[in-house]
């Protein structure tokens, strides 16, 4: 199974959370418009056909790969890294 970055710009509000359902039954949201999905690769043709239902010449979805080999190699800037003290600029 690949794991992918699911991320999206859909104009109209209907489609976007119609989008928004489909991505979910493949993975989990991190964000208002992008999610973190598991797909099969056979798969990706029926997820772009489902998706592509709801996209207008304007809206935009790309889907990024991502390598699950070395999780620990990802990077989350939210938190302070461990052992080290948070820096407050005023």
């Amino acid at each position: 199974m690949a794991h992918y970055v699911a991320a999206y710009d859909v104009s109209d509000p209907r489609h976007r959370e119609r989008v928004a359902r489909i991505l979910s039954r493949y993975g989990q949201r991190v964000q208002l418009s992008v999610f973190q999905i598991w797909v099969e690769p056979e798969d990706l043709p029926q997820l772009r056909r489902e998706v592509g239902a709801y996209l207008d010449l304007e809206d935009a979805f790309d889907l990024f790969p991502l390598d699950c080999r070395h999780p620990e190699r990802r990077i989350r800037w939210q938190h302070a890294p461990p052992g080290r003290d948070a820096v407050v600029m005023l």
